[in-house]
């Protein structure tokens, strides 16, 4: 769209140029800067969109790992206290390691939770930015 507005301002700019100057060949070229502004603008973010989904696909396996390893810590805690959670084995591990006092303080699962909460901020900021470049196709050349 934008694109399409530029070639019309150019136009009308030549247009302009060829008979008087007046005041509607200033706004053709205010126009024509403001556009190529914008080109360039929405061209770099377009551009620079190009590594979002592997970004999304690092921290998303970066969680799953978290996951395992938090896994692993409460199966071990589980069978440490078998007697007392014994029959909460079906949660996930981020929900039982909520419901474990002990295990929550631990600093080795506070900082993975960290980390785990700081990734799906993280990917969540990602796809809205994903969602953001079909806006910024579609304002630049009527793609998607």
């Amino acid at each position: 769209m934008l694109i399409l507005l530029t070639i019309l301002f150019l136009v009308l700019l030549i247009v302009a140029a060829n008979k008087d100057w007046d005041s509607a060949g200033i706004f053709y070229i205010i126009g024509f800067g403001v556009c190529l502004v914008v080109i360039v603008v929405l061209s770099w973010n377009i551009i620079s969109s190009r590594t979002l989904e592997s970004k999304i696909d690092m921290y998303t396996e970066e969680n799953k790992n978290i996951e395992e390893d938090m896994n692993i810590l409460v199966e071990q805690y589980m069978n440490y206290e078998s007697n007392t959670y014994g029959n909460l084995k079906n949660e996930s591990s981020i929900a039982l390691v909520a419901l474990y006092p002990e295990l929550k303080a631990d600093t080795l699962v506070e900082k993975q939770i960290e980390v785990y909460t700081e990734n799906n901020k993280k990917i969540r900021e990602l796809k809205e930015k994903t969602i953001n470049i079909r806006n910024y196709k579609w304002l630049l050349y009527f793609g998607g």
